[in-house]
């Protein structure tokens, strides 16, 4: 009895143990496919860095086309660039070296046809103000708004708004 009992419990352990197909985990957010992406591959210029902060906050995004490329050696500032359909970069750059040069690397989704979701990944901090890089998994998304501005700019916004 004693040595059937521990044979059934061997058989039950050892079932238990093996891989289950289909369950693994994915830790990719949930995207749903059915809202438009209009920032796919393009960059602004901004005021200050997107995704730094999770204060609230707006941001004015500004066409960011360097027509002369003379100028590209003149131009310093804050731009995000929306690498693909979900990553993003915002960085500040400028034509020297001698400077505090902050990057933030992170994910966005369009929560809805105006919501954009953002999640912050990491930061990197290069030049003068170098130091290790800060990795934000734990960051809570924040959510903004897409408002196109009648000059053709767009904004973020902390709140639902309508175009002025």
């Amino acid at each position: 009895m004693k040595l059937t009992c521990l044979f059934i419990f061997s058989i039950i352990l050892s079932i238990g143990c093996q891989n289950q197909p289909g369950k693994q985990n994915d830790l990719t957010p949930v995207v749903n496919k059915h809202f438009p992406n209009t920032l796919v591959n393009k960059k602004f210029a901004t005021e200050k860095l997107i995704g730094l902060t999770t204060d609230k906050s707006d941001y004015l995004l500004s066409d960011y086309q360097l027509m002369d490329t003379t100028m590209a050696a003149e131009w310093s500032g804050n731009t995000v660039k929306f690498m693909d359909s979900v990553h993003f970069v915002s960085a500040y750059q400028a034509w020297c070296g001698n400077d505090c040069f902050t990057s933030v690397f992170g994910r966005y989704y369009f929560a809805d046809t105006l919501k954009v979701s953002f999640y912050t990944d990491s930061i990197t901090r290069s030049g003068e103000c170098e130091a290790p890089t800060v990795y934000t998994k734990s960051r809570p998304a924040f959510d903004l708004f897409l408002v196109k501005m009648p000059n053709g700019s767009l904004q973020l916004n902390q709140t639902k708004t309508t175009t002025p």
